[in-house]
């Protein structure tokens, strides 16, 4: 008993003088958050975790499963890509745990809407950007994809998916799966998306 109590604490010692591994200085964070968007009787969760080999290195994802744990949408990028408009890691300040727990509570509190909140892309117009000032909104549907989803008021969740950038989510109504409505930025986003 006394050689195995010498032999833990000759590991102890021989660890302290160890570096410290890869994944014990990196940057492991989740945070979750219950909404009812799918279904009425049960609250789905969505989850926002941060692993990389630190909090301003970290690769994010955004994931939405429903009550019975069944993956509805992911969404990952990097950090740096949302919070900073990309760059690089590498020139990233530093971002402590607490800095990016905060972080990940705020993006996975996300807040069902309603699809009718979206501007009406308005007949002859190229897109609902036409309809509204300051914004630009972009998708991928046709006018009449769009109106016929925006018109009905479903539940709809946006995200922050890029910089100044979020994108909307709806369940769609004959299958049940999340279809990207619109995405929408400031004016400078159209600019961009134009150039």
């Amino acid at each position: 008993m006394r050689g195995i109590a010498i032999g833990l604490a000759a590991l102890a010692l021989a660890a302290c003088g160890q570096p410290r591994s890869q994944q014990a200085e990196g940057c492991v964070l989740g945070a979750a958050h219950e909404l009812i968007w799918t279904d009425a009787s049960a609250p789905d969760i969505v989850t926002a975790q941060a692993q990389g080999p630190s909090c301003a290195q970290a690769m994010l994802t955004l994931e939405i499963r429903n009550a019975r744990g069944a993956s509805l949408w992911a969404f990952t990028t990097a950090y740096a890509d949302l919070v900073a408009g990309g760059g690089g890691p590498e020139a990233a300040p530093p971002v402590s745990a607490a800095e990016m727990d905060a972080f990940l509570a705020g993006w996975a509190d996300l807040s069902a809407m309603r699809s009718s909140e979206l501007p009406a892309w308005r007949e002859g117009e190229a897109s609902p950007t036409d309809s509204v000032q300051n914004f630009s909104y972009r998708t991928p549907l046709t006018r009449a994809e769009y109106e016929h989803l925006r018109t009905r008021g479903l539940a709809m969740l946006c995200y922050a998916a890029a910089t100044e950038t979020s994108a909307c989510l709806i369940a769609d109504p004959a299958s049940g799966a999340p279809v990207v409505i619109a995405s929408f930025g400031p004016s400078a986003f159209r600019a961009s998306r134009e150039n």
